[in-house]
């Protein structure tokens, strides 16, 4: 997937899911703080798209 700025609709679009299919597992993988932050946004940066992504794949999760 190419990181780059977009919406949380955007984002959504691109990983084939419904927008509020992305938020409630926005809610349950990723951090309060975070999800704080990026409450009011409407533009995600690409570094926060790229955490987004992560979190709810489960990329970079341990073994």
């Amino acid at each position: 997937m190419e990181y780059r700025t977009m919406s949380k609709k955007e984002l959504a679009a691109e990983l084939d899911i419904h927008p509020s299919t992305l938020t409630r597992r926005m809610e349950k993988c990723l951090k309060p703080e975070f999800m704080k932050h990026i409450k009011d946004k409407s533009l995600l940066f690409e570094n926060e798209v790229k955490h987004i992504h992560e979190g709810i794949t489960g990329i970079n999760k341990k073994w």
